[in-house]
């Protein structure tokens, strides 16, 4: 099915044209256990004595303070984060992190279509999401994507008019790119610092073009998802570190309960991509 959006005309199936991996997982996963954050409330204990001619007195009192929650993400990154490295004046090119931390990295992309339970699913298994949104969709409902990045995560650019950008020129890549990121900050007040090339399609020109954007990383993916399967590049499970794209369409919801199941499975935590890439330049 195909959807028109301010001048875009985008598939409700979503935009990945990777070659599909060669390892495949379906529905018949185990279920999901209900995420559960920890949480802390240090006692501090206090002794005041008084004494008087006739006789001393010993107060106890014990003060609990406010709890503090800490979501399993939020225990990440634990390991050292590991450099990335480009050409000088390039922004690098990240399908998966390099690190030792048992962690994956949710990334979603478009914004069509806006299922409610999948703000809801996220919310309830504390799960952040890096976002690539086309402009259309953010201006037509920005509180459904706020509820999204209330739980970690950005708002990217994911181009102005979701061209394939390979073979273009460099000023026509920078218009998409920098213009994306632009109405990013136009609609939520601020913008993530990462790009992801519509159809994963780039060239040398497209790295040079996001960094002069100010991208830090050019963000594309090793495990892709649709209709409740998992496709992963290069075979084998979901390993530490891996990038999952996923889009905004009818089959979301199913797809992250897939993914739930199979990190739970996999010992594996879904945590925040931004906190293992560069930051934003100074």
């Amino acid at each position: 099915m195909l959807l028109a959006l301010g001048g875009i005309t985008l598939s409700a199936n979503g935009c990945a044209n990777a070659a599909p991996g060669s390892a495949e997982a379906t529905t018949g996963v185990p279920s999901i256990a209900r995420a559960t954050p920890t949480t802390t409330a240090p006692r501090t204990t206090a002794t005041t004595t008084t004494t008087t001619t006739t006789s001393t007195t010993t107060t106890t009192t014990t003060t609990v303070p406010a709890t503090t929650t800490t979501l399993a993400w939020q225990q990440f990154p634990k390991a050292a984060v590991q450099p990335v490295f480009a050409a000088h004046g390039s922004a690098p090119v990240i399908s998966h992190i390099n690190t030792t931390d048992p962690v994956l990295f949710l990334t979603i992309d478009d914004g069509i279509v806006r299922d409610p339970r999948v703000p809801a699913f996220l919310a309830e298994h504390h799960i952040p999401a890096t976002l690539f949104i086309v402009p259309g969709a953010a201006h037509q409902d920005p509180g459904y994507f706020e509820q999204i990045l209330a739980l970690g995560g950005s708002a990217n650019s994911h181009t102005r008019h979701h061209p394939d950008l390979k073979g273009k020129g460099v000023d026509e890549q920078k218009g998409e790119i920098c213009g994306g990121a632009a109405a990013m900050q136009a609609t939520f007040g601020s913008a993530g610092h990462l790009f992801r090339p519509p159809y994963g399609s780039w060239d040398g020109t497209t790295m040079r073009a996001a960094a002069q954007c100010g991208m830090t990383a050019v963000v594309v993916w090793r495990a892709s998802m649709w209709d409740g399967h998992i496709d992963i590049q290069g075979g084998g499970p979901l390993r530490a570190g891996d990038i999952v794209i996923a889009h905004f369409r009818h089959d979301l919801y199913d797809n992250l309960v897939l993914l739930v199941a199979l990190a739970q499975e996999q010992g594996l935590t879904l945590a925040r991509l931004e906190d293992y890439l560069p930051a934003a330049p100074g």
